[in-house]
């Protein structure tokens, strides 16, 4: 975990943000959920991907979770979620995001299934492309139903990939997309072929990858 914590900056962590979780953290205090906002002391982080579309008065979130270490991905361990209205037409942007992502049935969203979320990603470090910008949907579902967002510590593949491509190649803008930022680590890219679940796998690769490149100039 030692490669994480030189990397604090990265964390999603502006004041407004902190503030937020520790209003979150003394009102779940007496609660089950008391125990996502302790530190963790493991190894282990979770690669977390949302994909929304707007689709009426509700969006649908499709979402993927996958635990990883700094040698391997737990392809094993793995929480896949499509959330939504069940019934809602089926017009061309849903037909679009099921195609793109892989999305199973939409499930509507619930104390229960939003609580098997964070408890399956628990209190690890949260890793992902972009979070603040993909995660919006999905805490403003947790706040609603569970009365907190994520706790979790969050670090941004995005920004990982920026510093690390502007210290290697000061020269080279940074690749602004998420298939951009595999290729130019030589990451392989598997959304086409798992959809949602392919790019939180690829999501966590490209942390492994980005991670020995620091180790490595060291």
């Amino acid at each position: 975990m030692w490669l994480l914590d030189r990397h604090v900056a990265l964390f999603s962590g502006s004041l407004r943000t902190l503030l937020r979780r520790e209003s979150d953290r003394r009102r779940c205090a007496g609660s089950p959920y008391a125990w996502l906002f302790q530190p963790y002391m493991g190894e282990e982080l979770v690669a977390l991907t949302c994909c929304v579309t707007p689709t009426g008065s509700s969006p649908v979130i499709s979402l993927a979770a996958i635990v990883f270490n700094q040698q391997r991905i737990l392809t094993s361990q793995a929480f896949v979620l499509t959330l939504g209205t069940p019934g809602q037409a089926d017009n061309a942007s849903l037909r679009r995001h099921r195609l793109l992502w892989q999305a199973g049935e939409i499930t509507a969203p619930s104390s229960g299934n939003l609580s098997a979320l964070v408890e399956f990603i628990g209190n690890r470090p949260v890793v992902g492309w972009q979070l603040d910008q993909r995660i919006g949907a999905l805490n403003a579902l947790l706040s609603a139903r569970l009365n907190f967002e994520l706790p979790n510590a969050q670090v941004d593949v995005a920004k990982l990939h920026q510093r690390q491509l502007r210290r290697v190649h000061p020269e080279v803008d940074a690749p602004s997309s998420f298939a951009q930022a595999l290729a130019c680590w030589q990451v392989p890219a598997m959304g086409a072929a798992q959809g949602i679940l392919g790019e939180a796998t690829a999501s966590a690769l490209l942390y492994m990858r980005l991670q020995r490149v620091m180790a490595e100039a060291i």
